[in-house]
């Protein structure tokens, strides 16, 4: 395997789980001022988004073309969820995994191709 294959491989999946916790992130403010119960219930809800996403991941982790298609339905169910108003949220919710659909679809492309007989 080539290094630049390699790097294509292996980049999809370790965005996705950078994004993964990048969204967890966003979980912690339900906290504030709650019982531990209710904050507890809180927390699960925030990390739906993170679910999605680790979903998608562990799908594309063995099949990289569901898991780039996944991806790209990922963005476009974030953009209409959060990001639909404003330019800057669009591009921080959905933009990443667009970018990580593409490459494991990329990823997909380039190991068919190596793996067709030349003559």
């Amino acid at each position: 395997m080539s290094t630049s294959a390699a790097v294509l491989r292996w980049l999809p999946r370790l965005l996705a789980i950078l994004y993964a916790l990048f969204l967890s992130l966003f979980a912690f403010d339900v906290w504030e001022g709650v019982s531990f119960w209710q904050g507890l219930a809180g927390f699960v809800v925030h990390l739906l988004p993170v679910y999605f996403v680790l979903f998608a991941l562990v799908v594309g982790w063995s099949w990289p073309r569901v898991g780039g298609v996944l991806f790209l339905a990922l963005a476009v169910g974030f953009s209409l969820a959060f990001g639909w108003r404003e330019a800057a949220l669009l591009a921080m919710m959905a933009g990443p995994l667009v970018v990580i659909g593409v490459l494991f679809l990329l990823d997909r492309y380039v190991s068919e191709y190596r793996l067709r007989a030349r003559y």
